[in-house]
């Protein structure tokens, strides 16, 4: 990494990504068979076919997913509510980076940011989504799941991660929780 260069990573094209937009064509072309009952072909196609569209448009769109610079930290969340769940976290707030997983069938991994405990409040949820968050990431403090997104339509390039922050903010650590 070139000393002052970001660490910017944009949706696109991921196996996974990839993998379900096929899924969604095939289904979109069964659900057209003509042996296929008008009950389950009209919610078939409307739910499939607007789904394959759905993932075009993520790939394409090409918004950035995560940026590493001289400000700070933004990772964007939904794609589906982007400006709602963009997460922008300035070098004075981060104690840490924090990288880990979601201990659920799939095992989604995610980047998070450990706060001082001076800065502002951020966004919290409420009483029903800490539980869920208890139940799926029992190894991670709440405060750092509520300021974390799911690396989901994007690759994170850890050896990239570590460089930028360790350029734009020499003090803050990359923790990995597993």
């Amino acid at each position: 990494m070139e000393s002052g260069e970001v660490y910017e990573v944009r949706y696109g094209p991921t196996l996974k990504n990839v993998a379900m937009l096929v899924g969604s064509i095939v289904l979109t072309i069964g659900c057209l068979l003509p042996e296929v009952p008008l009950i389950i072909r009209v919610p078939g196609v409307a739910l499939f076919g607007v789904g394959s569209f759905v993932f075009l448009a993520f790939m394409f769109v090409r918004r950035v997913a995560f940026r590493v610079d001289a400000q700070g930290i933004t990772v964007a969340g939904n794609p589906l509510r982007y400006r709602t769940s963009l997460l922008f976290v300035p070098w004075s707030e981060v104690e840490a980076v924090v990288l880990w997983k979601q201990h659920s069938a799939s095992n989604l991994p995610h980047v998070g940011v450990k706060r001082y405990k001076d800065s502002p409040e951020h966004q919290q949820g409420g009483r029903g989504s800490r539980l869920v968050l208890r139940a799926v990431a029992p190894h991670v403090p709440v405060e750092i799941v509520l300021s974390s997104r799911a690396v989901n339509g994007w690759r994170l390039n850890r050896d990239r991660l570590a460089s930028a922050v360790a350029h734009f903010a020499p003090d803050t650590e990359v923790v990995d929780l597993g």
